[in-house]
C-alpha cells in the first residue's frame, strides 16, 4: 500500500516541483527581475504557512485520504489558472492556491504513511516516501524543461494538470484508507499549539526543518534564475535539477543503515554541514558540467534533510497530535518559504544571485549547530 501512496505523491509532488521550475522560467519571460521571482517563490508558501496547522489537525481529526483529496484538486485548479490567463499575476494566483493545495496533500500523505506503519517499519516506509519526492525532482524538471522547448511554456500548466487528475480521480476509491485516523485527543490536549512548542526536542526539531527545507527550496527556484543568467536552455536546467533529484532518490535508499550508525539528529547534522559548504561554492562555476557535480553533491546532503525531519518530528510528538505537529514543522518551513525567496530576491536583484546561495549556506550551517547541540 505504502508504494500506491507514493506513486500518488510522486505525482502531486512532482506538478508542484514543475509548475516552480516553469512558473519561474515563465515569469522571467514576461520581464520579472529577481526580486519579483522571489516574491512568487514566497507566494508557494503564503497559503501553506497560514493552513498548516488547520491541515495537520483537518488530518487528525477526518484522516488523511480526504485532505488528499482536496489537495489534489487545488493543485489542478492552480495549474488551470496558470494556463488560462498565462500573465505574471495570474502565476501569483495560481502559485497561492498550489501551495494550498500542496500542504493539503503533503501534510496528508505523511500522515498516512505514519498511520500505516509501525514502530518497526516506520523508517523504511518513510525512506520509501521520501524516494517518491525526489523521483518527482527527477522526472518533473525534465517534464519541465523539455515541454517548455517544444511546447511553450502555458501548455506546460496544462501537462501537469492532467498528471494531478490522476490522484483526484483515483482516491475517491480507496476505500481501504478512506477511514484511517489518528488517535483522537480530547479538547483539553488540543487547546493550543503552544504546548507543542513547549516541548523542547520538538521546538529543535521544527526550527531545524524549517532551515533545513529551505535550502532545497531556494536551491530548486533559484537554479532556474542562475543557468538563466548564464544563458543555459531550459532543458539544461531540468536536467541540472533532475541531477540533483536522482542523487537525493539514491541516498534516500540508504537511509535505514544511515540512522543506524549515526542516527536521525547526527546524520542531519553532517549533511548539513557539508550542503553548507557546496552552497559556498555553487556560484563561484559557471560551467555547466560544474554546476552537474555541485547538483549531485547538494542532491546526496540535501536529500536527507525532509525525510529525516520527518521522522524526527513523528518520534518526539504525541501519538495522538501527530498530524497536528506535523502541521506545526510545515507552517515553519512555509514561513521560512515565504520570507526568505523575498529576502534573497531583494538581494538578488542588488547584488546578484550568488548572496541567495550564501544565506542558504550559513541557514543550514547554523541548521546543524542547533541539531549537534541538542
Amino acid at each position: 500500500m505504502v508504494y500506491l501512496v507514493t506513486l500518488f505523491c510522486v505525482m502531486i509532488s512532482g506538478c508542484y516541483t514543475g509548475s516552480r521550475l516553469v512558473a519561474s522560467l515563465f515569469a522571467l519571460e514576461l520581464g520579472a527581475n529577481p526580486f519579483e521571482v522571489g516574491v512568487l517563490a514566497g507566494l508557494y508558501a503564503f497559503l501553506s504557512l497560514l493552513l498548516a496547522i488547520e491541515a495537520g489537525k483537518a488530518c487528525d481529526r477526518y484522516g488523511p485520504v480526504k485532505l488528499m483529496i482536496l489537495g489534489s484538486v487545488l493543485t489542478i485548479v492552480a495549474l488551470v489558472i496558470a494556463y488560462a490567463f498565462g500573465s505574471l499575476r495570474a502565476l501569483y494566483v495560481s502559485a497561492a492556491v498550489m501551495g494550498a493545495g500542496f500542504i493539503f496533500f503533503n501534510v496528508s500523505v505523511q500522515g498516512l504513511v505514519a498511520l500505516i506503519s509501525t514502530a518497526q517499519n516506520r523508517p523504511r516506509n518513510f525512506s520509501i516516501l521520501s524516494q517518491g519526492y525526489s523521483i518527482s525532482t527527477l522526472i518533473a524538471p525534465l517534464i519541465a524543461g523539455f515541454s517548455i522547448q517544444y511546447l511553450g511554456s502555458m501548455p506546460t500548466f496544462l501537462v501537469f494538470a492532467v498528471i494531478a487528475l490522476v490522484p483526484a480521480l483515483a482516491l475517491p476509491f480507496m476505500r481501504g484508507l478512506g477511514g484511517l485516523k489518528a488517535q483522537t485527543a480530547d479538547d483539553k490536549q488540543r487547546s493550543s499549539v503552544l504546548e507543542l512548542l513547549r516541548d523542547k526536542p520538538l521546538r529543535v526539531s521544527f526550527l531545524t526543518s524549517g532551515l533545513v527545507v529551505t535550502g532545497w527550496d531556494l536551491y530548486t527556484f533559484y537554479l532556474p534564475v542562475y543557468g538563466h543568467q548564464l544563458g543555459l536552455g531550459a532543458a539544461t536546467i531540468g536536467a541540472v535539477l533532475a541531477l540533483f533529484g536522482g542523487a537525493a532518490f539514491v541516498v534516500r535508499y540508504f537511509l535505514p543503515p544511515l540512522v543506524t550508525r549515526l542516527t536521525e539528529p547526527g546524520l542531519l547534522a553532517w549533511a548539513m554541514i557539508i550542503a553548507s559548504g557546496l552552497f559556498v561554492l555553487f556560484p563561484l562555476f559557471e560551467n555547466v558540467y560544474a554546476l552537474c557535480v555541485l547538483s549531485v553533491g547538494l542532491g546526496l546532503t540535501l536529500g536527507l534533510g525532509q525525510p529525516l525531519s520527518l521522522m524526527i518530528t513523528y518520534s518526539r510528538s504525541p501519538k495522538s497530535r501527530a498530524g497536528e505537529a506535523n502541521g506545526v514543522r510545515l507552517m515553519v518551513n512555509h514561513f521560512t518559504h515565504f520570507m526568505v525567496p523575498i529576502a534573497s530576491g531583494a538581494i538578488g536583484t542588488a547584488f546578484g544571485v550568488a548572496p541567495v546561495f550564501w544565506i542558504n549556506a550559513l541557514c543550514l550551517g547554523f541548521a546543524a549547530k542547533v541539531l549537534r547541540k541538542s
